[in-house]
């Protein structure tokens, strides 16, 4: 059922700010699980390629394929969900139907039940951005806004490294206890960290529907964009978005590339081990990248209360500058201690666009958009960083600089092609992002 909404003229006030960061809270909570179920199978490749006797690329389509084309299909769909009904169900269906597939992955006995599995974990992913690009700005005004966002994508950062942490507990409990279940029989340790990982999920759904209430959409006189009226909104508009999606993808290709290839590059030029990589990701991403993010926010703020709607591209350019010297410096230098400490400040740094790329499509389109606005957004970064970062680092290693040995040499020309075109793309639409950002403050 489509919810009530408010007659232009009698806007209702923001909810109150301990239940807006309640709000917040809640979904970014959701967010983190997101983030360890979607991590964690990059913890048992060889387990179970080794179990399911699968090949390298059976294995990649699992990883990338199964998940990626399922969250983006789907991201349109729960994005005009949430444009036109209540959204926090939307939220709860999305978590219990993601943590139901993890499950079932830990049931699985072959490619195609895991390739299924990993499928419903992207249909069930795909509801989260939606919700949280519009019904975060129905709950803070703009200025707080970009902490808002970034408070959500600390999820991805505490996810992240807390995937690797349970994750390796989970595992080494499994190899020593051996369990079992009725039925079903012995359990492999990749099988009970699916089934551990996913089953929580379902109590984080239910909470979701007992306590998370929908705000008053902020001025909602009108209805929701028809598909139609999206489209011709990105066509009036399609330089400005051009400019900033493909822009704020260059963070995305960059990103990629040192989650996927940086701890091969520590552990083939540097000698670290596993353990040694996965704390350095792992403390990384849960501590310095949700500092980074909550900074990028908490900067944009201060910017857009000064009066500039745009805060969160114009700090996303500074973001692209900043971050580039300390991953090259550590994909370039032969001393492994300054190479970690700056890979560390670039992951920190690079982690600062987390909360601006949803605090930018927010200043750039109307509230009655912005679950379908955040989909086409979505789909173009997933597509060009999962889609470019990995290949294209990969390639050069292989073809242009001369073997496994000289990854660095890859990662530091990925980084920099990336934010060069980050910086340059979003330096060209800053004047169009600041008259759209001044048109739409607080649609």
């Amino acid at each position: 059922m489509s919810e009530p909404r408010s007659p232009i003229g009698t806007e209702q006030p923001y909810p109150p700010r301990p239940y807006a960061y309640f709000t917040v809270g809640l979904i970014m909570f959701a967010y983190i699980f997101a983030f360890v179920d979607r991590v964690a199978l990059s913890l048992v490749v060889d387990p179970i390629r080794r179990d399911l006797g699968l090949n390298d690329t059976q294995v990649g389509a699992l990883v990338g394929l199964a998940f990626v084309v399922c969250y983006v299909l789907f991201s349109f769909p729960f994005g005009r969900w949430v444009d036109r009904h209540a959204r926090p169900p939307a939220l709860a269906v999305g978590v219990a139907v993601w943590s139901l597939a993890m499950a079932a992955c830990g049931l699985a006995t072959s490619f195609w039940q895991l390739f299924v599995g990993r499928m419903f974990v992207g249909v069930g992913e795909a509801a989260v951005n939606p919700v949280a690009y519009s019904i975060i700005p129905d709950s803070f005004p703009p200025h707080r806004r970009s902490f808002a966002m970034a408070i959500f994508a600390s999820g991805s950062t505490i996810g992240g490294g807390l995937a690797v942490y349970l994750g390796s507990l989970l595992l080494a409990w499994a190899e020593r206890a051996q369990p079992s279940l009725p039925i079903v029989g012995p359990l492999a340790p990749w099988q009970v960290l699916f089934i551990a990982l996913g089953l929580p999920g379902l109590l984080v759904a239910l909470l979701v529907k007992a306590t998370l209430r929908d705000p008053p959409r902020r001025n909602a006189g009108a209805a929701p964009m028809s598909s139609r009226e999206l489209k011709g909104y990105f066509a009036e508009h399609r330089a400005l978005f051009a400019l900033m999606f493909i822009g704020f993808s260059g963070f995305a290709i960059s990103n990629y590339a040192f989650v996927v290839w940086g701890p091969t590059y520590f552990m083939r030029v540097h000698a670290l081990s596993v353990a040694e990589v996965g704390l350095l990701m792992g403390l990384g991403f849960a501590i310095l990248g949700t500092g980074g993010a909550l900074t990028g926010g908490l900067w944009a703020d201060r910017i857009q209360k000064a009066g500039r709607p745009e805060a969160p591209v114009r700090v996303a350019l500074w973001v692209a500058v900043l971050q580039a010297p300390f991953f090259v410096g550590a994909y370039l230098l032969p001393n492994t201690a300054i190479a970690v400490a700056l890979f560390c400040c670039g992951m920190g740094l690079g982690s600062m666009i987390g909360g601006l790329q949803g605090a930018m499509v927010q200043v750039l389109t109307p509230n009655r958009m912005r679950g379908q606005a955040s989909a086409v957004y979505l789909t173009v970064v997933n597509i060009l960083g999962l889609g470019i970062a990995p290949v294209a680092t990969a390639a050069m290693t292989d073809y242009v600089f001369g073997g496994p040995a000289e990854i660095g040499k890859s990662l530091a020309t990925t980084t920099v092609a990336a934010l060069g075109l980050a910086a340059l793309l979003i330096s060209l639409g800053m004047k169009r992002a600041q008259l759209r950002a001044a048109e739409v403050l607080d649609t």
